[in-house]
């Protein structure tokens, strides 16, 4: 229902930012200001600015579905960074008017000048953020636990957002990057899915890919908040009855995978390490199910061995390092994906990324493997963690 509430918004600001465009691309050259090249941009750009109502509405056929979201989610970042440029311009006008007047003819001076580089800088950071999108880092962290065990490699990737921004090529290379690691252990860290299984390319591929996943003690995985069957506007999603969310497709897929799913529930790994997957808040509200708190769903485990736990939103860390857990391995932050997003990730999480100690425990937090809305990455990357763990003892 906030979609629908914002859609006014959104039709004001591509207007005003529309309007913006055309004053920059008229100062810059006089055939940009001919009534031809106004109707023409005015055109395409209703088209691509409406790209995701039009990829919300169309059913079929599947291809131009695919087209209308894949245009519309690199819309929202050019949008993001068109707002910003538009931003800044008319803050720097503001000052130029009040410190030296309204001339006209110097004001189409200074239009034309930061219209064409606020332009400039839109479409580099832009076409940036979509290459850096899809380029896979491996980020390395070695950790130390307190207490007695072996030491082990895991592997953690999140937010696969499988759906319209994924790609059956970019899964593949995960794995060899991730096979590579030679790993102990493999941990999906939940958002495997973006809300429509019906928007993963080639499912079965993709499944094929993860269930050749290779390490010793297998692949666990968490749902995360994206992980259900709802229909996703501008990134929200429109209530539906509790029976029809959980997507049973979603669950198969994990198994035709090799995926072992860890829902409030424990398991031993050979090692004696204690691998402990819980539900996601956001995920088990819409469900009606109710989530353990730490301390009741670690109050079973052997103290005197590790406890890792998967839980995809970084929440409770000192409630888990209270309860005993030592590794707590974690996604949905996403790094914030897109500046200045990441610098407003730091505001509202413990570890909104990166590896932290917190009292016994050490959190760890992956920027994620895919992209939610905007196709790109700007000040963030695309990762894969390695995590090297070693003892005290």
């Amino acid at each position: 229902m906030i979609a629908i509430f914002l859609a006014p918004f959104y039709i004001l600001l591509n207007w005003y930012l529309a309007r913006w465009v055309l004053r920059w691309t008229g100062a810059c050259h006089h055939l940009c200001g001919t009534k031809a090249f106004r109707a023409v941009f005015l055109v395409v750009y209703a088209l691509v600015a409406s790209a995701p109502l039009t990829g919300f509405l169309v059913r079929s056929p599947e291809p131009l579905r695919r087209v209308l979201r894949q245009v519309g989610n690199y819309w929202f970042g050019w949008m993001l960074y068109l707002v910003l440029a538009v931003l800044v311009v008319e803050i720097a006008l503001a000052v130029i008017r009040r410190a030296r007047g309204k001339d006209f003819v110097q004001m189409q001076q200074v239009r034309r000048v930061q219209g064409g580089v606020a332009l400039a800088l839109v479409c580099a950071v832009s076409l940036y953020g979509m290459a850096n999108a899809g380029r896979l880092r491996v980020t390395d962290y070695d950790v130390t636990l307190q207490g007695t065990g072996e030491d082990m490699t895991v592997a953690l990737l999140a937010d696969l957002h499988l759906g319209y921004s994924t790609e059956p090529e970019y899964i593949e290379q995960t794995v060899e990057a991730i096979n590579a690691m030679r790993p102990d252990l493999v941990v999906i860290a939940g958002d495997i899915f973006d809300n429509e299984y019906e928007a993963v390319p080639e499912p079965d591929r993709i499944a094929a890919a993860l269930a050749s996943l290779d390490s010793t003690y297998g692949t666990y995985a968490c749902w995360g908040n994206h992980d259900l069957s709802e229909p996703i506007l501008a990134g929200f999603t429109w209530d539906t009855a509790d029976e029809d969310k959980d997507d049973p497709r979603m669950s198969d897929f994990l198994t035709r995978a090799g995926v072992t799913l860890l829902e409030d529930r424990a398991v031993t790994l050979g090692n004696g390490v204690q691998l402990v997957g819980r539900r996601d808040p956001a995920r088990s509200k819409k469900l009606a199910d109710e989530r353990l708190q730490p301390a009741e769903l670690l109050e079973t485990l052997d103290p005197d061995r590790p406890v890792f736990a998967i839980d995809h939103q970084p929440k409770d860390l000192e409630a888990l390092a209270a309860a005993g857990a030592d590794l707590d391995l974690s996604g949905h932050t996403h790094d914030g994906q897109m500046f200045p997003g990441n610098l407003l990730m730091r505001l509202l999480w413990e570890n909104a990324y990166g590896c932290e100690r917190v009292g016994d425990m050490v959190s760890v937090v992956t920027s994620g493997l895919g992209v939610w809305g905007p196709d790109m990455r700007v000040g963030t990357r695309s990762e894969v963690v390695c995590v090297s763990v070693h003892f005290s003892k």
